[in-house]
């Protein structure tokens, strides 16, 4: 954590599960901080796995709850006024900070090691759906041509694949 964190402010705070969930920081409690999720938990998380917004959307991969049915899908934020979420299945959806959660990348070494999920649907009992980075990347392309992202987004989002 390379930021101080103080009550009030929103972060992405890491949660039991793994995963980062916005929340509300409530209290500085020495190295950790009382946090009030977005859903409405609440917990005490280590101040390093907490992380500002900007530096979230910047550095983790998302997934989105998918019309607050509670099943998460990986998506790409392509806009943040109003926050709008592409679903690698091809469904876009309007959505609210409190409908996303972070991944923190693997380092390409692990992410080697890992055999790839098979591709799922959303209609394949809740599973997560997995994209292959060629489709990932000819889907940018697709969304750069019809303005949905500048160059400059295009090129990070790509850069996040590798």
């Amino acid at each position: 954590m390379d930021f101080m964190v103080s009550p009030g402010q929103t972060v992405f705070a890491r949660w039991k599960d793994g995963y980062y969930y916005p929340a509300v920081v409530d209290e500085i409690l020495g190295s950790h901080a009382k946090v009030s999720f977005l859903d409405g938990d609440e917990g005490r998380v280590l101040k390093e796995h907490m992380m500002e917004l900007q530096e979230a959307f910047e550095t983790m991969n998302f997934q989105g709850n998918w019309k607050y049915g509670g099943i998460f899908f990986k998506g790409v934020i392509a806009s943040h006024l109003p926050m709008v979420m592409h679903y690698n299945d091809g469904d876009v959806e309007q959505i609210e900070l409190g409908q996303l959660r972070g991944v923190m990348p693997k380092p390409k070494a692990e992410s080697k090691q890992e055999p790839k999920p098979k591709p799922e649907s959303k209609s394949a009992g809740g599973a997560v759906p997995i994209q292959s980075e060629k489709d990932a990347v000819k889907e940018l392309k697709t969304w750069l041509k019809n303005g949905l992202i500048s160059k400059e987004e295009f090129k990070r989002r790509k850069n996040l694949l590798r």
